[in-house]
């Protein structure tokens, strides 16, 4: 079995794992770690909580909130050994999106995850361009 882990500080987590449950339901089983709220400031026990409760044979993605953060380095340190955990950082709402809907169908999961990040569509826009470039369309 895989398993979709969305990990951040505060709760940007809880909030994109709700809008990935809107938009999509519940195409895979998805965990959630809120890291310094509550009074809690200790991400490795968290993260060990988690991985305590998940089967040493289903494989994981982790996908965090920010490349450098905290959070991220809590999930490096942690999962250096584990051939069973692939870890995405700068998570956002389209890349959740395609990796929920094909996590449990993907033969290659290390691939898959490769190309998601790699993918212009779920990367940033900067839309004032593109309207820019519908407008310059127009004049033809």
């Amino acid at each position: 079995m895989r398993h979709l882990v969305l990990a951040s500080h505060a709760h940007f987590a809880q909030g994109i794992a709700e809008s990935l449950e809107l938009l999509a339901g519940h195409p895979c089983d998805v965990h959630v770690i809120n890291a310094f709220v509550d009074g809690s400031s200790d991400v490795t026990a968290q993260i060990d909580a988690l991985l305590a409760t998940i089967p040493q044979t289903d494989e994981l993605v982790v996908a965090t909130d920010l490349m450098g953060g905290s959070v991220t380095n809590a999930f490096l340190n942690r999962i250096q050994n584990q051939e069973r955990i692939y870890l995405v950082a700068n998570m956002n709402l389209p890349l959740l999106l395609t990796l929920a809907l094909s996590l449990n169908d993907a033969p290659d999961l290390p691939q898959l995850l490769r190309e998601l990040v790699a993918s212009s569509e779920v990367s940033p826009k900067y839309c004032n361009d593109l309207l820019s470039d519908i407008y310059d369309d127009d004049d033809f």
